[in-house]
């Protein structure tokens, strides 16, 4: 009798180990964007601080959130981003103006070098809308704030709210991100076009 208690035990032991493989396994993302033209010499407009990006209360975790209908949302434990969204956008968006041209030096830390301008931004959405389960997309809104220092006065002398959809597999988790990344993109084209117009107003 006890060896027949012995043998069921090893056979259902296996199973109890084995539990975890049940569940899906966790995923890390990060989004990545690159300027797809080399930038031509240029005037330099001093120095730019990307300062810390704002997320909107919805959007200050890692994990993803889903729009699944026009109240209804959802996020996803096992899908997420690999560090804290206002970081990776603030990098993101230091990478960015720094290879644009426009200035001579960016930095996300203030104190080091005495900045001319000042960027900041506030993202108020940043999810996979799925409400129309046959035209998913990914959704970004970022408004933004430059604003420039004379060393006498703060003035802010450019804002605008960037809204992009982008359109998305919504069976695939990585389509999501991608339209994430060409959202940011676009967004980031025509901010880095508007604010180069608007620094060569204030700069004659």
């Amino acid at each position: 009798m006890k060896q027949i208690i012995f043998i069921l035990c090893l056979m259902f032991i296996p199973s109890c180990l084995n539990t975890q493989s049940i569940y899906p396994e966790k995923k890390y993302y990060l989004l990545e964007i690159e300027q797809e033209t080399p930038v031509k010499n240029q005037t330099k407009h001093g120095i730019l601080r990307v300062a810390k990006i704002r997320m909107s209360p919805p959007y200050t975790g890692k994990g993803f959130i889903y729009k699944k209908s026009k109240n209804t949302y959802d996020t996803d434990f096992y899908n997420e981003f690999l560090v804290s969204p206002d970081d990776m956008l603030a990098e993101l968006m230091r990478k960015w103006m720094a290879s644009s041209g426009l200035f001579e030096r960016v930095t996300c830390s203030p104190g080091h070098f005495k900045e001319n301008y000042i960027l900041e931004g506030a993202v108020t959405n940043l999810h996979g809308d799925y409400s129309d389960i046959d035209r998913p997309f990914a959704v970004l809104c970022i408004q933004f704030f430059l604003i420039k220092d004379s060393g006498l006065n703060y003035q802010l002398i450019f804002q605008k709210n960037y809204v992009k959809k982008v359109a998305i597999d919504k069976h695939n988790t990585q389509s999501l991100v991608q339209g994430w990344n060409k959202a940011l993109s676009t967004i980031m084209i025509d901010f880095q076009s508007e604010i180069e117009k608007k620094i060569r107003q204030y700069a004659h």
